[in-house]
């Protein structure tokens, strides 16, 4: 499993493992798109867009990490993402190539780029 692809186990019906599948990264898991109170779209399927949208807390408060696996997220989905934010209160993180953003408080950019220097994982 790598940053920015899809993992080598995802089949056609999903992943070919399941029963056998590791805690972590896999168990432990969360999809944004496929939770209960999913506030996503059906096109944010990952295997559409090409990112998977990882929910996490920050600071007691829902936010996003824009990961991705097959593709860097797209101008349409930064400004859907965008747009939610600013309606939510809800931040988010992502990369494109080399490059880190986030969306929202100074505070949670920070966070999430000291997370990142300490070689920490986001999620």
């Amino acid at each position: 499993m790598f940053p920015g692809r899809p993992c080598h186990f995802l089949g056609a019906e999903g992943c070919t493992i399941y029963d056998a599948r590791p805690v972590e990264p896999c168990r432990n898991f969360v999809c944004g798109w496929l939770a209960g109170d999913s506030p996503f779209p059906e096109e944010f399927r990952p295997n559409r867009l090409g990112v998977i949208i990882v929910p996490i807390r920050w600071r007691e408060l829902p936010a996003y990490i824009l990961l991705p696996a097959g593709q860097d997220p797209d101008d349409a989905l930064i400004k859907w993402m965008s747009e939610f934010g600013k309606r939510t209160g809800r931040p988010f993180f992502f990369s494109r190539g080399s490059e880190r953003f986030g969306f929202g408080p100074p505070e949670f950019q920070r966070d999430m780029l000291a997370l990142l220097a300490s070689n920490k994982r986001l999620w």
